[in-house]
Parts: C-alpha cells; sequence; structure tokens
C-alpha cells in the first residue's frame, strides 16, 4: 500500500511530464495499428514493410545529428520535432506509392526517435534534480508505452467496429493521431535555461572515448537482435505448436496484460540498490529456464507456453533494469549522445533480429528460437554488467 501511495505522489508530482509521454505513445500506437491494416485492406503491405523498414533506418541513424541540436532547449525541440513527426504520420494515408511510404517513413522514424529522446533526457534531468524518485520515472515510461499499447489496440478495433473498417474511417483515424502530435503539450516540456542538450564540438554526436562508446554501441545492438529474434513471431510460434487463431489471439493479449502488470515489480525498491546485478540475475534466472523449455520435446504447447510467460516478465526487466542502469552509467556530460547510442542500436539489432528470428523459425524449429533466445538474453544481462564496471571506472579515473 505505501508503494502505491508512493507511485500515485510521484505521478501527481510529474503530471505534466506523464500527461506527455501518455499522448505521445498512445498517439504513436493507434498510429502505426491504423497504418497495418489500413495498407492490408488496400492489398499493399508490401508498402507498410518498405515503410517500417525506413522508419528503422532513419530512427537508427538519428543520433549523427544530435549535434545540430546544440543549444536549443528541449521544449523547442519537441515544438519542431512534433511537426515533423507529425508530417510523416499523415502521409501514411497515400498507401498507393512506394516511394511515399518510404518517405513518410523515412520521416516518421527520425521524428519519433528525437522525440523519444527528448523523453528519456527530461525522465533523467528530473531524476537529477529528485534522485529519490528515480526509479518510478524511469521505469514509469515503460509502463505507459505498455498500457497505452494495449490501449492503442482497443480503442482502433472499437473504432472500426462502430464506423466501419472503409477508407474514409481509416483516414480520419491516421489524421487525427497526427493531429494529436502537433497538438502534444510541449509547452509543459523545460524551457531554455532549464535543459538543455549538451554542445559537442564534432560534426557527429560522438563520445569521447570511442573505443566505450564502440563497445557499448555492439552490446546495444546485440540485445536489440535479442529482443527482436522472438518477439515478432510469437503468433507463428503460438500456431505451430497446436493453437487456433483463436486462441492465439487471447494468449497474445493475457500476456500484455502479464508484461503490464509485471512493470509494477521492477519498480520495488530493491532493484534500484544494484540495478547491474539484478539485471544479471533476472537474465539469467529466465534464461535458464527459457532454455530449459526450449529442450523439452513432449508436451511442447505447454512449454511454450511458460516460456512465453517468463519472457513477459523477463522482457519487462531487460527494458526497465536497462534503462536503471543507463542512469546511473552513463556520464553526465554525454547523456544525450549515449541515448542517442542507444536508441540507434536498438533499432539497427530490431532490423536484423525480426529476419533472424523469421529464418531460423522457418528452416530450424520454435524449440531451437527459444534456446537461441534464453542464451542470448544472459548474455545480454552479464555484458551489460560489466560494461557498467567500465564505465564506473572510467569515472572514478576522470
Amino acid at each position: 500500500m505505501k508503494n502505491v501511495r508512493l507511485y500515485v505522489g510521484v505521478l501527481r508530482k510529474y503530471k505534466s511530464l506523464f500527461i506527455y509521454i501518455t499522448m505521445f505513445y498512445l498517439s504513436m500506437g493507434i498510429s502505426k495499428y491504423t497504418q497495418i491494416l489500413y495498407f492490408q485492406q488496400n492489398g499493399k503491405l508490401i508498402n507498410f514493410s518498405l515503410a517500417y523498414s525506413a522508419m528503422a533506418i532513419a530512427g537508427s541513424f538519428s543520433f549523427l545529428i544530435t549535434n545540430r541540436l546544440e543549444g536549443m532547449s528541449l521544449r523547442k525541440v519537441a515544438k519542431i520535432l512534433g511537426l515533423i513527426y507529425a508530417t510523416g504520420m499523415i502521409l501514411r494515408v497515400f498507401f498507393q506509392s512506394s516511394w511515399i511510404a518510404i518517405i513518410s517513413g523515412s520521416i516518421s522514424g527520425f521524428g519519433a526517435a528525437i522525440l523519444i529522446l527528448v523523453v528519456r533526457k527530461w525522465i533523467y534531468a528530473e531524476s537529477d534534480k529528485n534522485p529519490e524518485d528515480k526509479q518510478i520515472l524511469i521505469s514509469s515510461r515503460y509502463t505507459i508505452m505498455q498500457i497505452t499499447s494495449l490501449l492503442a489496440t482497443l480503442v482502433t478495433g472499437l473504432i472500426l467496429f462502430i464506423f466501419s473498417s472503409s477508407n474514409v474511417v481509416y483516414i480520419v483515424i491516421l489524421a487525427a493521431t497526427a493531429m494529436a502530435i502537433i497538438l502534444l503539450p510541449a509547452n509543459s516540456v523545460p524551457a531554455d535555461g532549464e535543459i538543455k542538450i549538451e554542445k559537442k564540438s564534432k560534426v557527429f554526436a560522438l563520445p569521447v572515448n570511442r573505443v566505450r562508446g564502440l563497445s557499448y554501441l555492439v552490446a546495444v545492438i546485440f540485445m536489440g537482435i535479442t529482443t527482436s529474434i522472438v518477439d515478432p513471431i510469437a503468433p507463428a510460434l503460438l500456431r505451430a505448436t497446436g493453437y487456433n487463431v483463436g486462441a492465439v489471439s487471447v494468449i497474445i493479449t493475457s500476456l500484455g496484460v502479464v508484461t503490464m502488470l509485471s512493470a509494477f515489480l521492477f519498480q520495488l525498491p530493491i532493484f534500484n540498490k544494484q540495478p547491474a546485478r539484478y539485471f544479471w540475475l533476472v537474465e539469467l534466472f529466465s534464461g535458464s529456464i527459457i532454455i530449459f523449455c526450449g529442450l523439452m520435446t513432449r508436451n511442447q504447447y505447454i512449454w511454450i507456453m511458460i516460456a512465453f510467460i517468463v519472457m513477459s516478465v523477463e522482457g519487462t526487466g531487460f527494458f526497465i533494469l536497462k534503462e536503471l542502469v543507463e542512469y546511473d552509467m552513463f556520464p553526465k556530460e554525454e547523456t544525450v549522445v549515449y541515448l542517442g547510442l542507444a536508441q540507434s542500436g536498438f533499432l539497427i539489432g530490431d532490423a536484423i533480429g525480426a529476419p533472424v528470428g523469421t529464418f531460423l523459425f522457418q528452416f530450424v524449429s520454435g524449440r531451437i528460437l527459444l534456446i537461441l533466445y534464453g542464451v542470448m538474453a544472459m548474455i545480454c544481462g552479464f555484458s551489460y554488467m560489466e560494461l557498467s564496471k567500465v564505465f564506473e571506472r572510467d569515472k572514478l579515473r576522470a
């Protein structure tokens, strides 16, 4: 009960921040879910895949231009990039052209990546000023992402059920979400003199310690591959073990609820004390169970359910603990640079992991995929724990 009151108190204290994050992720989720249904209805899923790929590529290279934002307040960046992101979103109404799909994806990927960077920088700055609220502030972003993801699916489905799934309705939803991004309460984002993006002297914003920065980027790319090697094809894995389409839909929704609720578990104070060590322990324990499930040859439909439940909880801990580790790990004077690398590395890994996972599923088996995921998860936990030690040693030498 005490933790609940503490959580509610933090939500009230940073009401403007949480309203901004909720509106941002809800608009993003509704637009994304609507776009795929819209393109599918018009027989242009290939254009959706082009837009998605362009979005990932553009977002992955966004860190290279963070230097261009030097001297700009987060509020100004939020206003400008909100307009850019909304432009990319409104272009989603044109499903006919592959080129427009690529342009739309590129603009959206770039705009969304920088806006996420603004949100994370804002959260870090508030955490610096109020260390006692750090854990809830950092973990709440992921919690809100999960809640709004479920809400986006429900809201979009309800609108399409009530008003029919005609092209006009799809266009109205896409236009409304683009307008919602424009109407984000950017004035609540800290203005000049409160929080600024750090100034860099180079053309591209890269860490001063290039070796450490490169090591971090490689680690994050590997983590991106890990998180995307199973998740995109989870429905296919369930179908392959014997679940029908209706059951798969119920299971995926239920797993989403498990993911959302488990976010509150990792907001317990104990995880804030040594996040790097707990990250390693969570990945070691979860990875071991997932590997065991993958090794089972009988009753696979039961073992894959157990594996997916564990992955839902583990995935939540993965992202929350990772961000807690990063808050302590990043040099304060290079926070934005490393946040840019974190986003870009994950997007690069995501672009690699999804096709790799699909290939292994089609040509090897789902069991091997689970085993591989378990091993990779443990490597992620160990590598991040070791990286945090390297960063800490460098801080002490400075």
